[in-house]
């Protein structure tokens, strides 16, 4: 193919994605443009604010399949297999820049999904993908569409998601390139509209609520990789040594009262206000990792651990925003989030660890429960105990 037809079948996939029917409808029908009202997006949501239920039908159907009917026709006019992705690229790009709109369109997010949604396909009917991860991945949206109900938000958690999957679990293929292009594309959008939306608190409400410490718990996955690639005692040494510096930092703070004192006053943001006379979470939670890699063997403490960091950052974070039935101190919303946190993380670590998936299962619903329950002990050391013993318990019979 030479390079004027292929210029002409990437043009072609631009002019397709550039068509707006949104604002051909708002012309026709009401004389009005719509980028001008509403939410001045020129997108399904905003049609049918303006226009109605049949404007935003029709714009919603082309919009989804015009990335993919220029992806279509280029196969027809014998492009390559890249040229066809480069073709819905460009129809992502027509759509977001229409020339005769003065280049201001729409965000592209419905042409990216279909396309999304295509390249899922192709990953499937090519065994790139474990049906497994697709059956998580369609419990993770369907959870999250019941806890915050916003596709932004939705967006927010399983795209990473998926992006993840497809790198731990997909060998490599070009399309990869692709779609994970495609993954971070509609994730800008999400993060825009979730930041000009106002969707989430504001950082002023966020930090009377919740400690910043929240998001620093991720990090903590280093001790998990760390134990996939040494042996249990260095593991313990690593832990152990942490938390004997945090463990001997509470001490010094609840001992000397100036000490405790310097540190509410001077590094508000590093202790909860709760922990002013008790030891802080990020002590409790290292004891209680350090006990369940020395209790358990190697495969059960990563996946107690891994439920640990990740269930409670789901289940803080979640709970926050999006609380609304509670259930003792907890929220429902809270409580599903943080099982949906157990589950993604054990099996990324199943890629990895030899275990029985309806064990894991068990484990993570337990590690919620426990969560949940106000059993009276910090849910930082029961977690990862109760669910690694539980594991334990299963894998007997």
């Amino acid at each position: 193919m030479n390079l004027l037809v292929w210029f002409l079948i990437i043009l072609m996939g631009y002019l397709i994605g550039s068509i707006s029917p949104s604002y051909f409808l708002g012309k026709i029908l009401k004389k009005i443009d719509i980028r001008e009202h509403g939410t001045k997006n020129a997108g399904t949501v905003n049609t049918y604010n303006v226009l109605g239920l049949g404007p935003a039908v029709t714009t919603g159907v082309f919009d989804l399949s015009k990335g993919l009917l220029a992806m279509y026709f280029a196969h027809l006019l014998g492009a390559s297999p890249l040229h066809v992705h480069l073709v819905g690229f460009a129809a992502i790009l027509g759509h977001v820049f229409p020339f005769y709109l003065r280049f201001r369109g729409g965000q592209g997010v419905a042409v990216a999904t279909a396309i999304l949604i295509y390249y899922l396909v192709l990953f499937y009917l090519g065994a790139w993908l474990p049906w497994q991860s697709l059956i998580f991945l369609v419990f993770c949206v369907l959870s999250f569409i019941y806890i915050a109900k916003k596709g932004e938000i939705i967006g927010l958690v399983v795209l990473p998601v998926l992006a993840i999957f497809i790198l731990v679990f997909s060998p490599y293929q070009p399309e990869m390139i692709f779609i994970l292009s495609v993954i971070a594309y509609i994730l800008f959008i999400n993060i825009q509209n979730i930041r000009h939306q106002h969707l989430l608190k504001t950082a002023e409400k966020l930090k009377k609520e919740i400690n910043w410490r929240l998001f620093m718990r991720p990090l903590a996955i280093l001790l998990i990789i760390n134990y996939m690639h040494t042996d249990r005692k260095d593991t313990l040494v690593l832990i152990g040594v942490i938390t004997l510096f945090f463990l001997l930092l509470d001490l010094i703070r609840l001992f000397s009262k100036k000490v405790n004192i310097f540190f509410f006053d001077k590094i508000r943001s590093f202790y909860k206000s709760k922990e002013y006379k008790k030891f802080s979470s990020i002590t409790i939670f290292l004891f209680a990792s350090f006990l369940t890699v020395l209790l358990f063997e190697q495969a059960t403490a990563i996946l107690a651990v891994s439920y640990l960091i990740f269930g409670d950052f789901f289940s803080k974070f979640f709970g926050l925003h999006f609380g609304r039935r509670k259930i003792f101190e907890k929220s429902f919303e809270g409580s599903l989030a943080h099982f949906n946190g157990c589950i993604l993380s054990g099996y990324l670590f199943l890629h990895y660890i030899s275990f029985s998936i309806p064990v894991y299962l068990t484990g993570a619903l337990v590690a919620s429960v426990v969560e949940c329950l106000p059993l009276g002990i910090d849910d930082n050391f029961s977690v990862s105990l109760l669910s690694a013993s539980t594991m334990y318990i299963f894998h007997l019979f």
